[in-house]
């Protein structure tokens, strides 16, 4: 796949992934992956656990990002307008068309914009609107903070960063009795393994 080309840049930068629990994502069956959204690099760990026949949808403003709109081409991106209810309605109905249709799975960041602090912004409903119109599960995935070795506010950025990427099993979305009780649920979960990753690589607030 061309878009694996892209893992040559974390060999540029000096930075290593560690992937736990990828059984999680090795299955035909479709299902909606949502991922915490720390930075632009994030797309060079995006290619360590890219699964088969996978869309990503993205707020369209990054089709204009370089770098970041090649990526998109290259994975079958489905672009959603913010601004615009009904254009973003569409793009929502697109998304579970696809899933249903080609039995597609479906990359999410449902923070919808980047964030390098230390706990998640409140989730988008978008993925999860989703998950349970198409009747899927949901697979929360999750990085290790990227400040030990870069921070963008500060222009810093060291080689050899590490990266631990943890795949957490998936969540019913038909077990939930509505969109907000299911995105609750995924994000509490995420963000108790965020912090987890953090301890574990003695990373602090701080960095």
């Amino acid at each position: 796949h061309t878009f694996r080309a892209f893992q040559l840049l974390t060999f540029w930068c000096g930075i290593t992934y560690e992937v736990r629990n990828r059984q999680h994502i090795q299955t035909e069956k479709p299902f909606v992956i949502i991922a915490n959204h720390q930075s632009s690099l994030d797309v060079l760990g995006l290619t360590h656990v890219w699964p088969e026949n996978c869309v990503i949808l993205l707020k369209s403003s990054l089709k204009f990002m370089p770098g970041f709109n090649l990526c998109a081409y290259l994975c079958n991106a489905v672009f959603i307008n913010r601004f615009s209810k009904e254009k973003a309605h569409k793009s929502v109905e697109q998304a579970i068309e696809a899933v249903k249709i080609s039995k597609r799975k479906m990359w999410i960041f449902p923070e919808g914009t980047r964030n390098p602090s230390d706990t998640m912004l409140p989730f988008k409903k978008g993925a999860f609107i989703i998950a349970q119109e198409a009747k899927i599960p949901v697979v929360p995935i999750v990085f290790s903070s990227y400040k030990p070795f870069y921070r963008r506010a500060d222009c810093k950025f060291d080689y050899g960063g590490h990266v631990i990427i943890e795949i957490l099993p998936a969540v019913d979305s038909q077990a939930f009795p509505d969109v907000d009780s299911l995105s609750s649920e995924c994000r509490t979960r995420m963000e108790e393994a965020y912090r987890k990753l953090n301890d574990e690589l003695h990373i602090t607030s701080r960095g």
